[in-house]
């Protein structure tokens, strides 16, 4: 009886612990949900909360560019990134609604920490959102094979197109 009650001890304090670490997350989760105005503290949450997702997610793509596409670790790495992303179970549900959102909703302040987050990989940033880096380049001419029998482009050296 003893060790029923120590296991239903453990059960309860892990259950609290796994409510109580997502609970600004779940009511902002909740909030869209019900169609409820979102707030520019709501916004912060969920720009902090895939913004960590991306980070996290980033220095695993980063590992699984570095390795050879049939790697043993790479196939590690990419169960990590999936567990990531069940770890993150809000990040689809919180990228809808900030790359659909204006600078007026989210405010000054959270456009600041999107334009911080939007380099990264895997930040589903809105279109006003800055990148950094040059912002004239239209695209960029890749390297072609030799065998283009067109005649068009047979070969570049990357060169940058502007508008």
């Amino acid at each position: 009886m003893k060790t029923l009650k120590i296991f239903t001890f453990v059960v309860v304090c892990v259950i609290m612990a796994a409510c109580s670490g997502s609970g600004e997350v779940g009511k902002v989760a909740s909030k869209i949900s019900s169609g409820e105005q979102l707030t520019q503290s709501d916004y912060k949450v969920m720009i902090d909360y895939c913004g960590k997702y991306a980070t996290e997610a980033q220095k695993l793509q980063d590992r699984i560019n570095e390795l050879p596409a049939d790697s043993e670790e790479s196939e590690k790495l990419n169960e990590e990134m999936g567990a990531l992303s069940d770890k993150y179970a809000y990040s689809t549900q919180f990228f809808d609604k900030i790359t659909s959102c204006t600078k007026e909703e989210v405010g000054e302040e959270n456009v600041a920490l999107i334009n911080k987050y939007a380099p990264l990989m895997w930040f589903s940033a809105p279109e006003w959102a800055s990148i950094g880096g040059d912002v004239d380049v239209e695209g960029f001419i890749e390297d072609m094979p030799s065998t283009d029998t067109t005649g068009v482009i047979s070969n570049s050296d990357g060169v940058e197109v502007d508008k």
